[in-house]
């Protein structure tokens, strides 16, 4: 019998040892950031216009091969810039002899608006496409002429992608469980090594698709497990910095796929080179240890007791005997054989209103946040740059939001940032061409980043609130059904992009609109900070209701007072005890489920 968070008081709330084993952890995840948004590279997109094979006697760059592209592809005019281009999609039927024959330099401009082509047959791109490869050497989107007709197959990958997450976030959770937080990680390890040198080796899209699924169920195979393991081997003042830790790793990951991608320009490299390293992960198998509160839950204290012996070794601490005598019977929760469901959260109607809020909030932050994230080459400018800026912001957003809704309270804290995210949002299209000039297009830059900022820093906040704001009875079902949500949200973001060719700012717009109502929601839900979590269902349709008496003064104290939330803050006070709070509370097969991602 051991008193895992007993010898925590003496190993420290979050001492060496643990952050040495969860900056290892941390690391071994970090690949998910990669995979979770590697389609700005896998399937980034460029100039293109129909490959004509009849001109291929002229150089490209040419005199000659512009004169012959005028004569050979019909030219159109942008209705919202208003410039005129080759088009995309149509082509000329033109013959070798005729273009021989061509007077040069042609007005194509003048001459195409004039109707000088109008006799002219034209058809679709029926010899394929030509790319400009100047900057990506090859993508899905050049490779598989995800182009014209089949342009919105590019939204259908990532769409399936995000499915993975979301299946493999419910899969890997009762996995987790079932055997283990270590093994279930590496499970996921070796997945994501497998399912990702097999994108790189897609012979078409269908199995490009299918692959890249697979990889979204490893995602959560990793991810998760390797927050839980973080999560559970520090003391409960400390649980919001680790939870928070991870994310700042993914950022971290955020940031070096821009290096990795400006680096590597084909987008089978690519993929080879973000997937490669979890071979060289999977040897680090004996470094890792298992949670000690799972095993604890398993029933086996002698392997959770050599642990807390390395950790007093490592710490430079030593531990009294009683922590290896003594073991903490948890008498916090209420007794209640009843087994609940989802419909629980929507039962009665103070609890319906703050789910339906709750799960409104995690599909925006999560639709916005990979809205942002993915289409940072439409920002103007350069798209490495941009993209490592998006990672650079994320970091200052999760920190500064521990303190800030510590201070300011969860309602006004969140609503504030996803103010900022939807101000962000809505001025960055206009700030860029056609309606500034395009030296401008940092200032465009900046302002998505201002709305990244505030989307990043509700995402964290949202979670921690959630959890806090379900009673104790369905509090890990609440997380799980949120997640679920933010994974739809995840599912559906891809798809808001094509709302560009209604009107190039839309997308934004949307962005911006969807974050200005959810930050509306979160103030009509009810303030957390200080206040008693609520245990029963009773509780949590009481906590926060104006029109009945607060659940503090209904609900009888049935533990020492440790339902009181600061749990989760950073500065809470240190007990040696795992408090009754949200985070603490995570268990069974949706445990801590969150964003990877983002």
């Amino acid at each position: 019998m051991v008193d895992f968070d007993g010898a925590l008081e003496y190993l420290g709330a979050f001492g060496k040892y643990q952050k040495l084993i969860y900056c290892l952890t941390c690391v071994l995840a970090m690949p998910v950031s990669f995979h979770m948004l590697a389609m700005t590279f896998l399937d980034a997109k460029v100039a293109f216009h129909c490959a004509v094979p009849e001109i291929r006697h002229a150089e490209p760059g040419t005199e000659n091969y512009s004169c012959a592209l005028n004569y050979s592809i019909p030219w159109e005019q942008d209705q919202e810039t208003r410039v005129w281009k080759l088009s995309d999609c149509r082509r000329y039927s033109v013959r070798n002899t005729s273009l021989a024959t061509a007077e040069c330099p042609f007005d194509a401009i003048n001459e195409t608006a004039l109707g000088y082509f109008d006799g002219e047959n034209t058809s679709s791109c029926n010899h394929g496409y030509w790319y400009d490869r100047s900057q990506y050497h090859s993508s899905i989107f050049t490779e598989f002429d995800l182009v014209c007709d089949s342009n919105e197959l590019n939204q259908f990958a990532q769409s399936m992608f995000m499915v993975g997450v979301l299946l493999g976030a419910v899969g890997s959770g009762q996995l987790s469980d079932m055997m283990g937080r270590k093994k279930t990680l590496f499970i996921g390890i070796f997945l994501q090594l497998i399912s990702g040198v097999a994108v790189a080796f897609s012979p078409n899209y269908a199995f490009f698709v299918v692959f890249r699924a697979l990889v979204g169920v490893s995602t959560s195979t990793v991810f998760l497990p390797a927050f839980v393991i973080g999560t559970e081997l520090v003391a409960s003042s400390m649980r919001t910095w680790a939870a928070t830790l991870i994310e700042i790793f993914f950022a971290v990951g955020f940031m070096l796929l821009a290096l990795i991608a400006y680096l590597i320009r084909d987008w089978r490299t690519l993929q080879l080179a973000i997937s490669l390293p979890n071979a060289a992960f999977l040897f680090t198998y004996p470094l890792i240890i298992e949670s000690p509160r799972w095993l604890l839950s398993k029933g086996r204290d002698e392997e959770v007791a050599a642990i807390m012996r390395t950790a007093a070794k490592v710490n430079g601490v030593t531990l009294p005997d009683e922590v290896f005598t003594t073991k903490k019977v948890d008498i916090e929760k209420p007794a209640d054989e009843r087994t609940y469901t989802v419909i629980d959260l929507v039962r009665t109607p103070n609890m319906a209103k703050k789910s339906l809020l709750i799960f409104f909030n995690w599909l925006v932050i999560t639709l916005v946040y990979y809205g942002l994230s993915l289409n940072t080459s439409n920002l103007g400018g350069d798209d490495y740059l941009n993209f490592f800026i998006g990672g650079a912001v994320e970091i200052p957003a999760y920190v500064s939001s521990i303190y800030v809704v510590d201070t300011f309270g969860r309602p006004k804290t969140h609503a504030g940032y996803m103010m900022i995210g939807a101000v962000g949002c809505i001025v960055c299209p206009f700030l860029t061409a056609p309606y500034l000039p395009e030296h401008l297009n940092p200032l465009s830059v900046t302002m998505a980043m201002i709305g990244k900022f505030g989307v990043t820093a509700g995402f964290n906040i949202i979670y921690l609130w959630t959890a806090e704001l379900y009673p104790t009875m369905v509090r890990n079902m609440g997380v799980g059904a949120s997640s679920m949500f933010a994974r739809v949200g995840g599912i559906i973001s891809p798809y808001v992009e094509l709302s560009k060719s209604v009107w190039g700012p839309l997308p934004y717009i949307i962005f911006g609109a969807l974050s200005f109502l959810a930050a509306l929601a979160a103030l009509l839900l009810p303030e957390t900070l200080g206040a008693e979590l609520p245990v029963t269902l009773e509780d949590g349709e009481n906590f926060g209701n104006s029109n009945s008496t607060s659940a503090k003064e209904n609900t009888q104290d049935k533990t020492d007072g440790s339902r009181i939330n600061p749990a989760f803050s950073h500065d809470a006070p240190e007990t040696g005890r795992m408090t009754k709070g949200a985070l603490s509370d995570l268990r069974g097969p949706f445990e801590t489920i969150h964003v990877t991602s983002l």
